[in-house]
């Protein structure tokens, strides 16, 4: 008995904190800055070499089911994260955009599930 209440209670804390990685709840921003940040073009490869442009910085964006009744994580929703974060870096453009598979649950994170992607915050002139 003890130990289930151990388990509930632990279950509990767990249930309360958020994820352990950094997510901006984007509807929570200002308008104004949700249409700058839908702005930030995605250049592939090709487009990337074709264009003149300055690299400000890394940027990594995460999508967290946190807890179970939030959606499930997405693609979208992580590079929505790193256009979030690149045009906080006074980017207008990101490159090299790379996205990792899909991770189930994980104390490290605090998500039942986890899509992480990366990207090169640039400036185009």
């Amino acid at each position: 008995m003890k130990s289930f209440i151990s388990l509930l209670v632990i279950s509990s804390l767990l249930a309360g904190c958020g994820s352990f990685v950094p997510v901006v709840k984007l509807n929570e921003q200002t308008a104004e800055t949700r249409n700058k940040v839908a702005s930030v073009r995605i250049l592939g490869q090709a487009q990337a070499f074709s264009e003149k442009y300055e690299v400000l910085t890394m940027v990594e964006g995460h999508s967290c089911q946190n807890k179970l009744y939030d959606p499930p994580a997405t693609r979208v929703s992580a590079i929505e994260q790193i256009k979030f974060h690149a045009y906080e870096a006074g980017a207008n453009a990101i490159t090299n955009l790379q996205c990792g598979g899909r991770e189930g649950t994980s104390m490290r994170t605090n998500c039942w599930e986890l899509i992480s992607c990366t990207a090169e915050a640039i400036k185009l002139p």
